[in-house]
């Protein structure tokens, strides 16, 4: 799985500057950008390109026999082409024939992958790590009803409409949620197995149906904006009371690993799963507190604070995650602390801009101006790490 990795670790790097050229765009708007063509590319490429990318590599890795992998690799470098194909037409197009077309055929092609991820473990012992990762991939095709359910409502003139709104957090909260949180607690689960530790089965079970059980109706959490009625809200207060409750039992099996094991991490690391921890519970509180109506509007309101959501979410738990996971299977370089401080910096300093009442203009240190500067400390800290895996390799 190592000379593939550069893939996901390329789009990760595409992403990460196609982000700050839109940030670039509103210091000076750039006439031939469209900014919501390029936005779709960034967030394709994020989401398809890095993360789904790199955790289906991981469950080959960790799951597959060697002797079922080649036709996974086959359909993965297949994969790759779409994405490259998505990576042209979103920014020529936006959501248009091509880009449309190609993304059919990627949720296609996952499905024939979960086809055959469920096929080749079906008569493995469900271990957590392996129930995760299932549950995952469940997830992707759900939240594919999402972008496809966009066609018909451009077409019946419902462009920008709640309804379409609707489907845009659909697929957002099941990706979010469902398949991104669930494939890095298979990856976390499948780390402390490989080096193992053994959990407690009554917790993880719990944690882990609560997570599940939870993330249906934790989706009305974020429809209440457009007040919808009592019913949603109180869906949306169980589905927090639950993940809450999940918390506790994640804590109490973070709590119970060895502190042996810990001390074998790298500092490098150890410092991206705890941003990624504390990403975490920081993602569950929020998503709490936004069944009060008053939240929930204030979130759909101010456009800042959902993109600073998304971002915890996207870059503080996923990523930093899965950066941590990757230089502890030895898939990229260990790289300096300073490194990892300084796209860690990079990331706390847009949240915190993106959440504080920082006036847009007007003077050299504003909103706009901050956060580019820290756009361009993450992709340079990226760019670093990628720099420092890669140059030894011929890659």
């Amino acid at each position: 799985m190592l000379k593939y990795v550069k893939y996901p670790l390329f789009y990760f790097f595409i992403a990460a500057c196609v982000g700050l050229l839109l940030r670039a765009h509103f210091i000076s708007p750039f006439t031939w950008l469209k900014f919501p063509y390029w936005l779709h590319a960034h967030s394709h490429l994020m989401f398809l390109g890095w993360i789904f990318n790199l955790l289906s590599l991981a469950f080959i890795h960790t799951h597959i026999d060697e002797k079922h992998r080649r036709r996974y690799i086959t359909l993965f470098l297949i994969i790759q082409v779409l994405l490259l194909g998505m990576l042209v037409s979103f920014p020529l197009q936006g959501y248009g024939f091509y880009s449309i077309t190609i993304s059919a055929l990627h949720t296609a092609l996952v499905g024939v992958f979960a086809v055959w991820f469920f096929k080749d473990t079906r008569h493995k012992a469900v271990d957590p790590s392996r129930w995760f990762a299932r549950i995952s991939l469940i997830f992707f095709l759900v939240s594919a009803v999402g972008p496809f359910s966009l066609g018909p409502l451009m077409v019946n003139g419902l462009v920008y409409s709640k309804w379409y709104y609707f489907a845009v957090y659909y697929y957002l909260h099941f990706q979010y949620n469902g398949v991104f949180t669930f494939g890095v607690l298979s990856l976390f689960f499948g780390l402390l197995d490989e080096r193992g530790v053994v959990l407690d089965p009554r917790l993880v079970k719990r944690f882990g149906y609560l997570v599940l059980l939870s993330c249906f109706p934790a989706y009305f959490l974020s429809t209440l904006w457009a007040k919808p009625g009592l019913t949603f809200n109180i869906l949306g207060l169980i589905a927090a009371i639950m993940q809450l409750i999940a918390l506790y039992y994640f804590i109490l099996l973070i709590r119970s690993i060895p502190s042996l094991l810990i001390n074998r991490i790298s500092s490098t690391a150890k410092l991206l799963f705890v941003v990624a921890f504390l990403s975490f519970i920081t993602k569950l509180i929020l998503q709490a507190l936004s069944v009060h109506p008053y939240m929930a509007q204030l979130a759909y309101e101010i456009r800042n604070y959902v993109m600073a959501y998304l971002h915890l979410v996207l870059l503080g738990m996923i990523s930093s995650f899965l950066l941590g996971w990757c230089m502890e299977q030895q898939w990229i370089r260990k790289p300096t602390l300073l490194i990892v401080m300084l796209f860690l910096i990079g990331f706390v300093g847009t949240e915190l801009t993106l959440i504080t009442p920082i006036p847009s203009a007007g003077s050299l240190i504003n909103s706009t101006n901050l956060l580019f500067f820290f756009s361009c400390m993450m992709v340079f800290g990226l760019g670093s790490i990628l720099w420092n895996t890669f140059k030894g390799r011929g890659i």
